[in-house]
C-alpha cells in the first residue's frame, strides 16, 4: 500500500508540476499574443510616419524647386534694394517733417507777435 501511496503523491506532483507549465505556457502565448498586437501598432504608426514624412520632403522639394528657379541671390538682392528705398523714402519724409515743424514754429511766432503788436496799439 506505501507504494501505492508513493505512486499517487508521484503522479500529484506530477500533475501539479503540468498545471504549472500550462500556466506559464498560457502566461508565455498570451505575452506574446499581446506582443504581436503591440507590435502591429507600432507598424501602423510607423507606417503613418513615413508617409507623412514622404508628403514633407515632396513638399520641401517643391519649396526648393521654386526658390531655384526664383534664384536665392535674386530674392536678397530685391531686398536689399526694397531696404534702401526705405531708408531713403524715411530720410526725405524725416526732411519733410523737419521743415514742416519749421513752418509751424514760424508761423507761430508770426502769430504771437502779431497778437503782441495788436495788444499794444490798442493801449495807446
Amino acid at each position: 500500500m506505501e507504494k501505492e501511496v508513493q505512486d499517487f503523491l508521484k503522479a500529484e506532483e506530477t500533475a501539479l508540476n503540468l498545471v504549472e507549465t500550462l500556466k506559464q505556457l498560457h502566461t508565455e502565448a498570451t505575452s506574446y499574443i499581446t506582443a504581436r498586437k503591440e507590435l502591429d501598432v507600432v507598424r501602423q504608426k510607423l507606417s503613418t510616419m513615413i508617409e507623412s514624412t514622404e508628403k514633407l520632403a515632396s513638399g520641401s522639394h517643391e519649396v526648393v524647386r521654386i526658390l531655384k528657379e526664383i534664384g536665392g541671390p535674386e530674392i536678397l538682392s530685391k531686398l536689399t534694394k526694397l531696404e534702401d528705398k526705405s531708408d531713403t523714402e524715411f530720410t526725405k519724409q524725416s526732411r519733410s517733417f523737419d521743415r514742416l515743424k519749421t513752418l509751424i514754429l514760424i508761423t507761430l511766432t508770426g502769430s504771437i507777435i502779431a497778437i503782441i503788436i495788436g495788444i499794444i496799439a490798442l493801449l495807446k
